[in-house]
């Protein structure tokens, strides 16, 4: 395999910045091992596994209290309820049917040819090959990334059930200014240093996300020093 060969660059660019999403992480780090490997009925268990993570991780940060479905299909039908792929209507459902496809392939083969599917006779050799691999790959890429990317740029703080602190770099880089870091001394020459809306989102969620959700709605110029201090 070609030392250059990402298997999943789409993907690793869409969640990079989730850098506490560390499960979701993992699962996106097995199956690219298992790509690395070459272990075909791995990478096909793990296929399905990242994608079952992207669509929880959606449905989680989108809906309190989610009635998470348990099985692969009615748990993408819930995401699609949360997420339209494009603004045109006709777009949308010709994306729907092409996603809708690749979930349906990636379950049948999981079930099929995966090393968790079924026991086989000690001879069994798996017919899926690795080029068919490395196709049923850029195709989970493809959805994860799409599915995830669209979920971040569409997601609005009234509504968000869980957000993050990357997420919003210009509000944190605006709530900043307002406010003067803080820091603490532990050592003799140790100092530990933290912003003002790393402490505000980390000691005090709901107003964090109050001057959010304000800020995402006026702009900065409707946010005054009264709106820090209250917070």
């Amino acid at each position: 395999m070609d030392d250059n060969y990402a298997p999943l660059r789409l993907s690793t660019r869409a969640i990079v910045g989730d850098i506490d999403a560390i499960h979701l992480i993992e699962q996106k780090e097995r199956l690219e091992a298992a790509v690395y490997s070459q272990d075909i009925p791995l990478c096909l268990d793990m296929s399905k596994a990242f994608l079952e993570s992207v669509f929880k991780t959606v449905l989680n940060d989108r809906v309190a209290d989610a009635s998470i479905p348990s099985d692969f299909n009615p748990l993408f039908r819930k995401v699609k309820d949360e997420i339209t792929f494009n603004q045109d209507a006709n777009v949308n459902s010709i994306i729907e049917r092409l996603a809708n496809s690749t979930v349906n392939v990636v379950a049948e083969l999981r079930n099929n040819y995966g090393a968790a599917s079924h026991g086989n006779d000690g001879y069994h050799q798996n017919p899926v090959d690795m080029q068919s691999t490395e196709f049923i790959m850029s195709s989970v890429d493809g959805l994860a990334s799409l599915v995830y990317s669209k979920h971040k740029n569409s997601i609005v703080p009234e509504r968000a059930n869980r957000i993050n602190y990357q997420d919003f770099p210009e509000f944190n880089d605006w709530l900043d200014e307002q406010g003067d870091d803080f820091e603490f001394k532990v050592g003799e020459d140790t100092y530990f240093r933290y912003t003002a809306s790393q402490v505000l989102f980390d000691k005090d969620i709901v107003a964090y996300q109050d001057m959010l959700i304000q800020y995402t709605a006026n702009g900065d110029e409707e946010l005054e020093q009264g709106d820090l201090d209250d917070a």
